[in-house]
């Protein structure tokens, strides 16, 4: 026999039974649950953490997994920022093959976030000995981190 629920749907009394049956999951030791909204469309969401994050925190990582178009567009944005950011360390930060000096780096870094904020379009910097480091805004959206050394050879007799 099927039972009618409060949202109208036909549902099997077994797998109703069953349902209610079902004991809620238990989460591991040290996991808390931690509640928080998107600041764009004010959606609650939960996540489970290890140990207790800031209200601001949780805010910002339920407002990166919500599902309204505009929380969409600023986790891609997000993402665009950090992977860009990671290719900088990556071709010239200090563990890169040939690292260039740090204030260089920093000021690549700073740039991504102009690029992304839309208040410049890129910056090409002339490191020295044959480095040049450009980092772009592209047509669809995506930023682009460019190292170039170029070698010279001349031989006078």
């Amino acid at each position: 026999m099927n039972k009618k629920t409060d949202g109208g749907h036909q549902i099997d009394e077994a797998d109703l039974r069953e349902m209610q049956e079902e004991e809620p999951r238990e989460m591991p030791d040290g996991v808390e649950t931690q509640t928080g909204t998107c600041r764009f469309c004010g959606q609650a969401g939960i996540i489970h953490t290890l140990t207790p994050w800031s209200q601001e925190k949780v805010d910002e990582e339920v407002t990166c997994k919500c599902d309204c178009d505009q929380a969409k567009k600023y986790a891609e944005s997000k993402e665009r920022v950090q992977k860009a950011k990671n290719r900088i360390t990556e071709l010239f930060g200090s563990s890169a093959e040939k690292p260039v000096d740090e204030a260089v780096v920093n000021i690549m870094l700073a740039t991504v976030d102009a690029i992304e904020a839309k208040a410049m379009k890129g910056i090409s910097i002339d490191v020295g000995q044959g480095v040049k480091a450009k980092v772009s805004k592209m047509a669809k959206e995506s930023i682009k981190v460019e190292r170039s050394e170029t070698s010279k050879k001349i031989y006078e007799e």
